[in-house]
């Protein structure tokens, strides 16, 4: 049967359980996010030296500045507790962070940029009870703290208690107020938020009043933290990437896994580096499944089909195609198309 692709209002009802998101809705945000990688959009930049660039191919080829970061972190760390004098590691991970804060300096956007654009994210987020996102930007957090900051009789949290993710983070599933809804959102590869210090406590950084970005990039200029966000890598290498966060792995062994009877994907590629990801959708085995289409692509049919042929053989076969423009989802507003 040919594929047809709903508008979402037509089945949103239907849908109310979670929501995953890919780096479509970032880019659906802003076009600056749409970039292969964030380590090619550093090398593009010439935010990569030659010394770095070798570091990076030290490591197996790496491309992902958090892993390679924790590793030179580390390696500090054995140099300090030897007392060997400081030298080429400590130059390295002051090079690799350096590269890092001006890429992402250049290629987020800032609040005040997006900021139209947070009402209708939140007003989207808050029909379900888990947001999952993938992306290391700070764009469902931002709307999530908009909608938090209002009169919205409504509560998005990030289970994170004093910085830090509860240990017992589903008995936040109830609200402390009459009347008002909660969604749990959580990053199954980690955030720009979230760092790690050298004891492995793991915490959220916090604007404290000013922007949170720049706060960001101040926390990580500090030699006491790296950040957590799985940006790169093949999906196996992404899974050690996991296992090595007690954050990341709480989220993806018990976040991602407890998604109930209906899931919606927006702006997910479903490419074969997030298998694991699929893998934690499988074992649950959601009912339905609504898949969003940006129908702009001319080969947005094809996509859909390959979507539909992957999930299939995760045996999800309830499957809905919706267009990712339509009004009501993501950053459109219900306004927008009149539908």
């Amino acid at each position: 049967m040919p594929i047809e692709i709903r508008r979402w209002n037509d089945i949103a009802d239907q849908f109310t359980d979670s929501l995953l998101l890919g780096n479509g809705a970032s880019i659906a945000v802003d076009g600056r996010f749409n970039y292969p990688s964030l380590f090619t959009a550093a090398r593009n930049a010439g935010h990569l030296t030659e010394q770095v660039l070798d570091i990076f191919a030290r490591f197996s080829n790496s491309t992902d500045f958090e892993y390679v970061l924790r590793k030179l972190w580390q390696a500090r760390l054995v140099n300090e507790a030897l007392d060997v004098e400081a030298g080429a590691v400590e130059k390295a991970y002051k090079q690799v962070r350096l590269a890092l804060i001006e890429t992402v300096r250049a290629t987020h956007v800032t609040r005040g940029e997006v900021l139209e654009q947070l009402t209708p994210i939140y007003q989207f987020m808050k029909r379900f009870k888990t947001v999952l996102s993938l992306n290391y930007d700070l764009i469902v957090y931002w709307a999530a703290m908009k909608c938090n900051n209002g009169l919205d009789n409504h509560q998005f949290k990030d289970c994170m208690i004093g910085g830090v993710l509860d240990d017992n983070w589903g008995r936040l599933r109830k609200s402390m107020k009459a009347n008002q809804t909660v969604t749990l959102f959580f990053y199954p590869h980690g955030n720009l938020v979230l760092v790690r210090t050298p004891a492995q406590l793991e915490r959220k950084v916090h604007a404290n009043g000013g922007s949170l970005l720049e706060e960001i990039f101040s926390e990580w200029q500090r030699d006491d933290v790296i950040p957590i966000f799985v940006s790169e890598g093949t999906s196996p290498q992404k899974r050690d990437a996991i296992r090595s966060s007690s954050y990341l792995s709480d989220i993806y062994f018990n976040a991602v896994t407890d998604i109930g009877n209906s899931l919606v994907i927006y702006g997910w590629n479903m490419g074969e580096q997030e298998q694991h990801i699929l893998d934690q959708i499988k074992l649950v085995a959601p009912d339905r499944v609504a898949v969003s289409v940006y129908t702009g692509d001319t080969l947005h049919l094809q996509n859909a089909q390959r979507i539909e042929q992957q999930l299939n053989r995760l045996g999800l076969k309830n499957i809905t195609f919706f267009d990712s423009q339509s009004s009501g989802c993501w950053n459109n507003s219900m306004a927008e198309d009149g539908n």
